[in-house]
């Protein structure tokens, strides 16, 4: 009878061993499987944020190549544009320096874009297709004159530009006139002149009658 107890007391032993290992083992796994789960979630965050970050690179990349396509292109243009402002200058101070009078004003055309808007407040409305009309009129129109150009400006982009500027000489009757004035230009890409505007100080009336009368 006391051996039958002894083993059975020993099998529940086991048994309980048994059982509380399996709890144990139990409890371990679900620890992992949480452990994995946390680890998974940490991840795939940190995948988000990698992504975000990687997207926020992309953009300021693409940002920079396009901040520094347009600095290129705004130096090539200021390089063009001032080299058609210099030229004109040169051109309006001493036209026979750069041979006829319709290779002047075709050297003149090359400067500018074909539907260049120009005009001279006090003579004509600014307008497409009086830009080689007015040049001649200015360097060729039976005016004794000169152009002096006493100071020209560009911006950092080459977009726009302008001059101050003496128109000196002798009116059509004679008398010597002299006007001061100003010109505003637009640039496009290629430094093409697109907009050229003449502008005075004075009335517009003033300045015709000095140009027919003299001072």
């Amino acid at each position: 009878m006391k051996r039958t107890i002894a083993a059975s007391v020993a099998i529940l032993a086991l048994i309980a061993v048994g059982c509380s290992t399996d709890a144990t083992a139990t409890d371990e796994y679900q620890a992992l499987e949480q452990e994995l789960s946390t680890t998974s979630a940490e991840l795939e965050a940190a995948t988000t944020q990698l992504e975000a970050a990687t997207t926020q690179l992309d953009a300021v990349a693409t940002e920079r190549d396009a901040l520094v396509a347009e600095d290129e292109k705004a130096t090539a243009r200021y390089e063009k544009a001032k080299a058609n402002q210099d030229l004109l200058r040169s051109v309006v101070e001493d036209p026979t320096a750069f041979g006829t009078q319709e290779e002047v004003l075709d050297l003149i055309d090359a400067m500018a874009t074909p539907d260049i808007v120009s005009g001279d407040l006090a003579f004509e409305i600014p307008s497409t297709g009086i830009w080689r009309t007015g040049w001649n009129n200015t360097l060729f129109n039976n005016t004794d004159a000169i152009i002096h150009t006493w100071r020209s400006w560009l911006s950092d982009d080459g977009s726009v530009g302008g001059s101050l500027w003496s128109w000196i000489g002798t009116a059509r009757n004679g008398e010597p006139f002299s006007l001061e004035g100003l010109e505003l230009s637009r640039y496009n890409d290629e430094g093409l002149y697109t907009e050229v505007i003449m502008l005075y100080p004075y009335e517009n009336a003033e300045v015709r009658r000095r140009f027919h009368e003299g001072n």
